[in-house]
This record gives C-alpha cells, sequence and structure tokens, in this order.
C-alpha cells in the first residue's frame, strides 16, 4: 500500500495529473489531485465496466466525452489498476489539465516504471534485512570460531563489497567492529571463571592470539582483560 502511494505522489508531482488507484475488487485505495469537480465527472462505471471486463489486464484510454480522457492501467505486482485523468485534449476553462493523448501514453509509461523501482526497493529493503539478520546469527552461532567476511558471504551467497556496504549502513559498524565487540561482551563471563586463563579466555571467543585479544579488549572497555577481571571480582 505505502508503495502504491509514494508512486502516485511522485507521478503528480511531476505530471500533475490527477491519479486514482483502485484494486481488483474496484473500491478506491487512493487518490491524488482530485476535488469535488473531478470526482462528480468521473465516469465511475465506465471505468469499473471496463475494468470488469478485461479483469486483471488492461492498459486503456477510455474517451467520455468532449475530449475528456482517462488512461487505465494495471499495476504490476499489485491486483488492482491506476486510473490516469482526467485530461483534456483541447484548451478550455476548466481546471481538467490539457494534455496530448501521446503525452497520457508517455505518462502511463512513467507511473509503471515508478511503480516498479518502488516495489524493487521493497524488495530489495526485504533482502537485505535478511542478509544481515542471517549475518548476525552467524556470529551468534559461531563467534568461537574463526570468522572471517569470506566466511559470511560464502555463507550468504553475496557478493563480499555488497555485504560491507549493507552491514555498515544497517548497523553503523563494519562487520569486523560488530564481530570483535559481540566477542568482547562474551568474554566477560568467561573472564570472571578464575580456573580459565585469559589465554582460554581468549581462545574461547574466537581470538587465536592473547596479545590481540588484550589489545582488542581494550580498545572497547579502556581496560585490559586482567585489569577488568579483578576489578570485576573485587565488587561487593
Amino acid at each position: 500500500m505505502n508503495f502504491i502511494i509514494s508512486t502516485m505522489t511522485d507521478f503528480y508531482q511531476c505530471c500533475n495529473i490527477p491519479v486514482k488507484a483502485v484494486s481488483y475488487e474496484l473500491e478506491e485505495i487512493y487518490k491524488i489531485g482530485y476535488d469535488e469537480y473531478f470526482d462528480s465527472i468521473y465516469p465511475l462505471n465506465d471505468i469499473y465496466n471496463l475494468i470488469d471486463k478485461y479483469e486483471n489486464h488492461i492498459d486503456y484510454i477510455l474517451d467520455i466525452h468532449n475530449s475528456i480522457y482517462y488512461k487505465i492501467l494495471s499495476i504490476d505486482n499489485y491486483k488492482g489498476f491506476f486510473v490516469l485523468g482526467p485530461i483534456s485534449t483541447n484548451k478550455t476553462n476548466t481546471p481538467i489539465p490539457y494534455r496530448t493523448l501521446e503525452c497520457l501514453n508517455y505518462c502511463s509509461s512513467f507511473i509503471s516504471n515508478i511503480a516498479k523501482d518502488k516495489f524493487n526497493q521493497i524488495i530489495d529493503n526485504k533482502s537485505f534485512n535478511l542478509h544481515i539478520k542471517k549475518s548476525i546469527e552467524y556470529v551468534h552461532d559461531n563467534y568461537d570460531q574463526n570468522i572471517s567476511i569470506d566466511d559470511i558471504c560464502k555463507h550468504l551467497n553475496i557478493n563480499k563489497s555488497y555485504f560491507c556496504s549493507i552491514f555498515k549502513t544497517a548497523t553503523g559498524y563494519t562487520f569486523c567492529h560488530f564481530l570483535n565487540h559481540f566477542r568482547i561482551e562474551k568474554s566477560k563471563t568467561l573472564l570472571l571463571d578464575m580456573n580459565l586463563s585469559i589465554l582460554d579466555v581468549a581462545i574461547a571467543v574466537g581470538f587465536n592470539n592473547q596479545n590481540y585479544y588484550s589489545t582488542v579488549f581494550k580498545k572497547f572497555t579502556g581496560e585490559t582483560p586482567f585489569s577488568y577481571r579483578i576489578s570485576a571480582l573485587c565488587k561487593p
């Protein structure tokens, strides 16, 4: 529904032609550019009979009277139709916008392209969110293993540069930053177990080098793993 409204708004701002969206059930979904006069001349029965006749596919110009035209076309990927108009091919003193029939045909292609772009954005966003969700789940399940961006991209079956871009956009962080931060937070609980050495803790959360673990830990917390352990254990 939102992509229909957004499509119609963009179209009207560019072309200044009134437009309605109606469903397959012939119910009005949304309209823009209409006023009482346009509503009063709207050929509801003619348009609905035409839609009924052609069912779920139509691309048709309807001439009602005095060179007043409507363009009816199906909305791709949605159960409904756009009704463009009214327009007049004669210059009159009425508020009906003056356009040529060639212009109306062009406008039908224009609104179709806008709708396709909007719909594709929805699909892209769903895929985008799914990739981020799966990558975070992968970290939760495998943070104690040696994880690389290549591993994640292979798991998701997506391009590396694309993944890095969408992850940064979605989280505000690089994937490596997110992974290291998650590991450090996990390690804080393990540091409370005095039976584990700092190296044991580092390895348990996916670091294979104690010095690197300590460097990353201090970067995120401002203290070393050892000082964090002592201060945490000394708290009442």
